[in-house]
Order: C-alpha cells, then sequence, then structure tokens
C-alpha cells in the first residue's frame, strides 16, 4: 500500500467521480400521453414566472409544422406529435431543445366517404409513449406502433377494417387519443361489434375487448374509485365507466347532447366525483357520485345545470371547485364552479373555450383565438397575471408543459416557450 492512502479514501474519491462524471438527474416529469403525467393536466413544475412582458415569455424556438390536432408528448430530449401533409399523416419526433426534426414516420391515409371536412383533415388524436414504443391513431382508425427511436413500424391495426364502425350523426374522423394502463394500450374502437379493444404494446395482440356501445369524439379518462380502477368514457348518449384491465361494464349514465357529439373530457372531482360537460341541445354541466354498494357500482347525480354547458376543452378540478371554460360555440367564459353545489362563484369574459393547464398554482390557458394566459385563481376570484397573443388561427391543440418549457401548437406551427423567470421589456 502506497504511504498516505488509505482503502476509506479510496472509496471516497471513487464516489466522487462517479458523481461528478454521471449525468445529472431528470427532475422534471415527461408528458407520455394524453392528460401528462397525473392525466388531468397539472404538474408538478415549480419556478413558473408569475408574470410576463407584453410580447409573452421568452420564445425557444418556433417552426412550421403542419395541419393537425395532435398534443405533443414528451419523453427525454425528443418531443412527438402526429400532423398532416396532403395525403399523407405524419409521426414525427422533434429535438426538444431545436425542435429539429429527428425522424419522420410517413403513410397514406385516405378520408372516410361520410367524412365532414368542417373542421380540418385532422390528425386528432395524441400519441402514447410505452417504454421504447410510441402508439399512434390516424384520423381514419389506424392504430400504429413505431420504434421510440428510428419511428420504425412494429405493428399495425386497421381499426375499421378488423372491427367495423358505428356511424355518427356527424362524422369528423377517428378523434380518441390511445389509454396506457398496466401494459395495454386500450383504443375506443367504436366498432360494430366491440366498442374498445386492448392490445398489447410488444406484439399488438389482443388482451381483451368490450361490448358495443358506441364511442363519441371525448377522450377517455382514467380513475380510480373505491379501489377500482375505471376508464370512464362518452357513447353517443351515455357516460361509460368500464374495468381498464378486463373491459367488464360497470355503470352507465344517460347523457345525451342531441346529436351523439360529446366534446368534453370527463374529470375526477374529489374521491369519488366526475365533472360531465356536454353541449348542444340537450346539453349542460353535471357531477355524478360514483360510489360501490353489495358489489356493484351505482351512480346518482348530485345536480344537473342545462347553462354549465362544455366542449372540447379541459377543466381542472382543485379542491371543491372545477376552473376552466363554461359555455358554448357560440360564447363561453372562464370560471369558477363549486363542484359540489353547482354554482358559479365567478366568470371572466374576454377568452373563448380555454385549454387549461395548472401547474405552480398558477392557470396556464390556451383560447380559442391563440391568446396565451397565466393567472391566479381561487373559489372567489381570478387574477389575470399576463396575457398575449400567442398562435394564429383557430388553436384547439392543448398545450403541454415539461419543467418550465411550454410546447404550444396550432394548425400552421409549434412554439417552445420558456416560462420560468420573468422577464421585463
Amino acid at each position: 500500500m502506497q504511504a498516505g492512502w488509505h482503502p476509506c479514501l479510496s472509496k471516497t474519491l471513487l464516489l466522487f467521480f462517479i458523481l461528478i462524471s454521471a449525468p445529472p438527474a431528470i427532475a422534471e416529469s415527461d408528458w407520455l400521453q394524453w392528460g401528462g403525467p397525473n392525466g388531468n393536466f397539472t404538474t408538478d413544475s415549480s419556478g413558473l414566472a408569475s408574470s410576463w412582458p407584453k410580447s409573452g415569455p421568452p420564445r425557444l424556438w418556433h417552426r412550421p409544422l403542419g395541419e393537425g390536432y395532435s398534443a405533443v408528448v414528451v419523453k427525454d430530449d425528443r418531443l412527438y406529435t402526429m400532423l398532416r401533409e396532403e395525403k399523407e399523416e405524419i409521426v414525427v419526433a422533434l429535438d426538444r431543445k431545436t425542435g429539429k426534426t429527428i425522424w419522420e414516420h410517413r403513410y397514406e391515409a385516405d378520408f372516410w366517404k361520410d367524412m365532414v371536412m368542417q373542421f380540418g383533415p385532422g390528425p386528432n388524436a395524441t400519441p402514447a409513449i410505452h417504454g421504447n414504443r410510441i402508439i399512434t391513431i390516424g384520423i381514419n382508425a389506424d392504430l400504429r406502433c413505431l420504434d421510440l427511436s428510428t419511428g420504425e413500424l412494429l405493428w399495425r391495426h386497421d381499426l375499421v377494417a378488423e372491427y367495423g364502425r358505428q356511424k355518427r350523426v356527424e362524422e369528423y374522423g377517428y378523434s380518441n387519443s390511445p389509454v396506457l394502463y398496466k401494459g395495454t394500450v386500450i383504443a375506443l374502437v367504436n366498432g360494430t361489434e366491440h366498442g374498445l379493444v386492448a392490445f398489447d404494446p410488444d406484439d399488438g395482440s389482443v388482451v381483451w375487448k368490450s361490448p358495443s356501445t358506441g364511442v363519441s369524439y371525448a377522450q377517455a379518462t382514467l380513475v380510480t374509485i373505491d379501489n377500482q380502477d375505471q376508464l370512464v368514457f362518452f357513447s353517443f348518449d351515455k357516460v361509460i365507466g368500464l374495468d381498464p384491465g378486463t373491459g367488464e361494464f360497470l355503470w352507465s349514465h344517460p347523457c345525451a347532447p342531441g346529436n351523439g357529439n360529446n366534446l368534453t373530457p370527463v374529470f375526477l372531482c374529489g374521491d369519488r366525483h366526475l365533472w360531465v360537460a356536454s353541449q348542444f341541445d340537450e346539453g349542460g354541466g353535471r357531477v355524478l357520485e360514483i360510489r360501490k354498494e353489495d358489489d356493484r357500482f351505482k351512480v346518482k347525480q348530485l345536480w344537473f345545470n342545462s347553462r354549465m354547458s362544455g366542449t372540447h376543452w379541459t377543466s381542472i378540478p382543485i379542491g371543491d371547485y372545477i376552473y376552466g371554460s363554461v359555455g358554448g360555440n357560440r360564447s363561453s367564459f372562464l370560471c369558477s364552479v363549486n363542484w359540489k353545489t353547482g354554482e358559479r362563484e365567478w366568470r371572466k369574459r374576454g377568452f373563448h373555450k380555454c385549454l387549461c393547464l395548472y401547474a405552480d398554482n398558477k392557470l396556464i390557458f390556451l383560447d380559442e383565438n391563440g391568446q396565451l394566459g397565466l393567472a391566479a385563481v381561487s373559489p372567489d376570484e381570478v387574477e389575470i397575471l399576463a396575457s398575449t397573443p400567442m398562435t394564429e388561427g383557430t388553436s384547439w391543440t392543448v398545450p403541454t408543459l415539461v419543467g418550465k418549457t411550454l410546447y404550444v401548437r396550432d394548425r400552421k406551427s409549434i412554439i417552445a416557450l420558456d416560462l420560468g423567470a420573468a422577464i421585463s421589456e
């Protein structure tokens, strides 16, 4: 042994060199599917600015992207989303720091003959990331599993060819994003004999198939009530709860908007209550209580208010209140609603059809007209901390927040924004 050298010192130095050479731990959560890390558009991000200059938060990068409403998912140093160029749908991987394209997966995607093009050609669904795979569903229900690193096609299912399709009153193409649950990927196929189908993401084999229910446009939501995981989704005239591990029916409740177009995602309030909103002729807002009694789930409607309608936006339940847009196509307001009573505490004009996130005790929202806003909300009041025009044209894609970076897209481009420390003009 060399003079002055001790085994304990050797171990200490070895540990030191391991620590300084190892890559830093990633403290921020990835955003692997629709709804983000918690499934409800809330994140643990902190250190966000409490104000922005009039020009908005600093832009890290901005690039053209193309048609589509698909939201952005994030893993490690890459972003993933979908878009359309002429006859092709494209799944794309982007460098998170620069926005540059890393890979593309392109394929021709024909429209259904009865598809209405009023709101564009899609794609509408958001991808989901499972391990080293990304699962996507296109406008014509083409389910694909790609290698996350390269974009190579691993397996696919033509959901309409395999399961058929129940026709809806108005057909805007496939819109339901894939749902990841305990090693499976669940697709809302809207088939003639099966409503939902769960696949093994490793090889695309079928795990279970549920009976036919009809499936509307709103995204399905995973919740846990009375120790039972549930996948809650809309049919044409009902809201339904299934066991996501087996496809077994658990409960249903009528919710008929008049034309079968249920558009608003369901959100869990407290431990056993669901915020369920719809629009059109018979639409409105309601809260359902789901309770297990004698090994069966029973549904009780706490209240219904036809003036509390909702459409294709997100709502954020915090404590006893729901924050988000309330209204319809012609007008809507940013509101606070007591979900226990149905009473509206406040409303704010000037922001129409807001897509909301919640992080660091702040509401971040993008309205239909491309206005990006930041607000401090409480049951009693709202304070708009900052707002600025951010996107062009109709903005119906919910933003993605990872750490302090917000990714915003419309039907033309994608923007990365720094929501960290406030910067003066």
